[in-house]
């Protein structure tokens, strides 16, 4: 496991982003907190487009802060939303994120500006290849490591088109009891499930209650109610290894049903994605599951909890944040 990573440029920086993100960043804007010479909370939010700059800014700075111990940051934006006549995008947006972010004293180290084909330093000219990126030592090391810039276990092309449906399971006592142990065993056991125990345990997962108590059996450290738990409320730092296979194996039981019994795994994928800090891909899967069973609705109550929320507790506490896995 690499412990500590020293970033020597901002090329070093813009590269480490990728991996923190799992992925490279579209039409968004990234604040990193920092503190004490140390990167803390990585923040992505969509580009404003048409909103307006101070309450863009506003909101942003209202998310960072959640990082209590920032004294600074640094602010990455990725667009292609710049030609001859715009070579600055967003400068009010910029400007008032600045002012704000220097009100709740975490003041903008640096602003990078990311597009498809050049990045630079925010107000300036230069034109910089982006395989000063990819060819940096911050990106070597981590790929070196074992870390990917784009790790998603969600592949749409895997996903089987002539299956049958699961026969949903009566709520019963002994249900739940056997829901949990099966569900359980399936994140203790390396590897994924077989077609036949993949089936019984994406059958579980379509009764709400029982889907609900798995959900909260994914998670070994947790207290308070089950609006904590939803919220990222725990009591400790997660298991994320166990997090991440769950993530895995809800793909593999979304392998096994057809289209319309899909949309709690994916809820499920979401909800942990969100915990991880990746909104993006949380916001991704619970799309997903919208569609699958149109306005699905604890992917449609968990949305709403994200936009009001933001960040997720337990991602704006480094000390029980999810790193990524590098081995």
């Amino acid at each position: 496991m690499l412990e500590k990573l020293t970033l020597t440029g901002p090329a070093d920086l813009l590269a480490y982003i990728p991996h923190l993100l799992g992925g490279t960043p579209t039409e968004s804007f990234v604040v990193l907190t920092a503190t004490a010479g140390a990167l803390g909370a990585t923040l992505r939010v969509d580009a404003p487009m048409d909103a307006a700059p101070l309450g863009f800014a506003q909101t942003v700075t209202s998310l960072a802060a959640q990082d209590e111990n920032a004294t600074a940051c640094y602010l990455v934006v990725y667009t292609d939303e710049t030609d001859d006549d715009t070579q600055f995008p967003y400068a009010a947006h910029i400007a008032a994120l600045g002012n704000e972010l220097a009100t709740a004293r975490m003041p903008v180290r640096k602003v990078y500006l990311v597009t498809r084909t050049h990045w630079a330093a925010y107000g300036t000219t230069e034109r910089n290849p982006l395989d000063q990126i990819t060819d940096s030592n911050a990106n070597a090391t981590m790929t070196f490591m074992g870390s990917a810039a784009s790790v998603d276990v969600y592949n749409p092309a895997l996903l089987g088109k002539w299956v049958e449906p699961v026969q949903v399971p009566v709520l019963t006592e002994e249900c739940i009891e056997q829901g949990r142990q099966d569900w359980n065993t399936a994140l203790q056991t390396p590897g994924t499930p077989e077609a036949e125990t993949a089936r019984k345990l994406a059958a579980w997962f379509q009764v709400p209650h029982l889907r609900d108590v798995l959900m909260a059996e994914t998670i070994t450290t947790k207290n308070g109610s089950m609006l904590d738990l939803l919220r990222g409320k725990f009591d400790g730092r997660p298991d994320w290894k166990r997090v991440d296979h769950a993530e895995a194996v809800a793909f593999e039981l979304m392998k096994v049903v057809p289209e319309g019994q899909r949309a709690p795994m994916l809820t499920l994928m979401g909800w942990l994605q969100w915990l991880k800090g990746s909104g993006t891909q949380a916001a991704r899967y619970l799309k997903l599951a919208a569609e699958d069973v149109p306005d699905y609705r604890l992917a449609v109550l968990l949305d709403e909890l994200i936009l009001t929320d933001g960040i997720a507790e337990v991602a704006t506490n480094r000390e029980t944040a999810y790193t990524r896995p590098i081995s």
